[in-house]
């Protein structure tokens, strides 16, 4: 297990601690002070503080591993073993047919990893594949008899997870959450299909 969130979260309750001299722990000042911190100058204090955009990296993150968390649980006494499962059998349900590498590419997988997946499905009788008529190097993927039973099984408890991870948010905040995340996606989406590693390099490095 990585233990690297929980390790910088363990750093900012310190440096919290330590600065605010708080006596009892109160959940919304220590945001408050997170969210403080990450305005301010950049100048690297005593115990450093990740910048706002690593702070919304690292909670964007660890609401990732939340779903994870739960779906786990979602996911017991099936044969579905993760969220990548589950986004194929959603591409592909009830009775949508299409190319591998347009499964991945809606599932937002890449290709190394998200064959994987997919042959695992396949080899556990989830997903059935046949040639492609228009193009003879490519196969068309579909959902068995069993990837819908499968999907029928999860799906009232994805729903209920679902509700759980937004958690006490209200529709206005519901909303504009949506709309944020929505706006992201139509940024980084780009990068994903295009999949240039000079770009990525230039980007990240």
């Amino acid at each position: 297990m990585d233990y690297t969130i929980l390790k910088e979260i363990i750093a900012l309750a310190e440096a919290y601690q330590q600065q605010t001299h708080a006596q009892r722990w109160q959940k919304e000042q220590f945001v408050s002070w997170i969210i403080n911190q990450a305005n301010q100058s950049q100048q690297v204090p005593k115990n450093p503080v990740p910048s706002q955009d690593g702070l919304i990296s690292m909670f964007l993150g660890i609401a990732y591993k939340y779903a994870q968390f739960y779906a786990r649980r979602v996911f017991r006494n099936t044969e579905v073993y993760s969220l990548d499962d589950f986004a194929v059998l959603v591409s592909l349900f009830p009775n949508k047919e299409f190319k591998k590498i347009d499964v991945l590419r809606m599932c937002i997988q890449e290709k190394s990893s998200g064959n994987e997946v997919l042959k695992r499905l396949l080899r556990d009788g989830m997903l059935q594949e046949r040639d492609n008529p228009a193009d003879a190097r490519s196969k068309l993927l579909s959902l068995t008899d069993k990837g819908r039973t499968q999907y029928g099984l999860i799906q009232n408890g994805i729903q209920k997870m679902a509700g759980h991870i937004v958690g006490n948010l209200s529709i206005e905040e519901k909303n504009h959450l949506l709309q944020v995340l929505m706006k992201l996606h139509q940024y980084h989406h780009p990068y994903f299909e295009e999949n240039n590693e000079e770009t990525l390099k230039q980007l990240l490095n």
